[in-house]
């Protein structure tokens, strides 16, 4: 059955859009694509095969999620490009210029930053926020309020957790609170406990369990994580760039 808040739309095959919705006309837009009330596009926006932009929230009755009002307004920039499948919830805002990929979950409060990438599979819980030219690589895992500052690469399979005692917690307490540093460097499989702040153009090892504070500058391996070295002039950001 057709939601009776979407109609039809002659724009490309399959494509259902809320009323007074607009879509530019240099939008490219493939087969199978849902725009609901709240979406406001950019020029020169990629939508793939089977998207859904601006879904409106929806929780089980146990969820800790803060409910978000309906029709929360969601953004996405000029130049984005939105993979299959992948499915932005109202209230998320997608930069200018960034890479979406296919099979992605995009949640309510989320920031996607201008230029940033979040490959195949990557899920982001509610409240997230991934600075400008971040890559996250596939399947990547971000818990509720996990904040990523700007130029930092997250490798494949990384989980940033939201909770750590698996549903013993608290229902009040607060969950997630991860703090990623510009620049930093996160190897594949690495688990990333809530609470932690990783430094400034750090390098957390691959499938390294970090529950400290990573300084900043420092390369930590192991499980649980360990300080193994000092992150060399040659190796910053701005070096290798130059």
């Amino acid at each position: 059955m057709t939601d009776p808040e979407l109609i039809a739309s002659d724009r490309a095959p399959g494509l259902f859009v809320a009323p007074g919705v607009v879509i530019p006309d240099d939008t490219r837009i493939a087969p199978h694509v849902t725009v609901y009330a709240g979406v406001e596009i950019g020029t020169g926006v990629s939508i793939e095969q089977g998207a859904i932009l601006g879904r409106p929230q929806q929780i089980d009755e146990l969820s800790r999620t803060p409910t978000y009002p309906p029709g929360a307004g969601t953004l996405i920039g000029d130049g984005a490009r939105i993979g299959s499948n992948s499915v932005v919830v109202a209230g998320a805002r997608v930069g200018p210029g960034a890479y979406i990929g296919d099979l992605v979950s995009i949640r309510e409060g989320d920031v996607i930053g201008d230029q940033a990438m979040m490959g195949r599979g990557v899920s982001a819980g509610h409240g997230i926020v991934v600075g400008a030219r971040c890559r996250l690589l596939n399947f990547t895992l971000l818990g509720p309020g996990t904040v990523i500052e700007e130029d930092v690469v997250v490798s494949p399979r990384v989980t940033f957790i939201g909770e750590a005692t698996m549903g013993r917690q608290d229902l009040d307490a607060p969950t997630g609170g991860i703090l990623v540093r510009r620049a930093s460097r996160i190897g594949t499989s690495a688990i990333i406990f809530p609470g932690v702040e990783i430094g400034a153009e750090a390098v957390v090892g691959a499938a390294s369990m970090v529950r400290e504070d990573v300084p900043e500058r420092t390369v930590v391996t192991g499980a649980p994580a360990r300080p193994l070295r000092r992150v060399r002039d040659d190796e910053l950001l701005d070096a290798w760039r130059s």
